[in-house]
């Protein structure tokens, strides 16, 4: 059927031939994808047992937040005092520290990008 020169018809039969079987296979793969996404969150997911039913609690006032443990920073506070002492050449007691906040960390691709904008 298909020799050296092909007719405009049997040219058509292969590529919709050939559309389809690359269709039919990105489907596959799909399906593929989320039987192991299923699959996955099924194993890593604990199995929930329904609460036994009871009889209706009544509301009461909400429980008082727990108390936060803060982390001592006082080393932490101490290096970055040291260091703003040294990069200004002052006297680490001649000024404080009234707050320290961390700045939002972002992405290398996401720096690049913002200072090759500049240029």
């Amino acid at each position: 059927m298909f020799g050296e020169k092909l007719t405009m018809g049997e040219a058509s039969i292969v590529a919709l031939f050939s559309i389809t079987v690359v269709f039919l296979v990105l489907l596959l793969i799909s399906c593929m994808i989320r039987l192991i996404a299923v699959i996955i969150n099924k194993a890593q997911k604990p199995k929930e047992t329904p609460a036994p039913k009871s009889a209706p609690v009544e509301k009461s006032a909400p429980a008082a937040p727990a108390k936060e443990e803060k982390a001592d920073d006082s080393h932490l506070v101490a290096v970055i005092t040291a260091a703003v002492a040294a990069c200004l050449g002052k006297e680490p007691g001649s000024f404080v520290v009234k707050s320290i906040t961390p700045l939002n960390t972002e992405s290398d691709w996401s720096r690049l990008s913002r200072t090759s904008a500049l240029h």
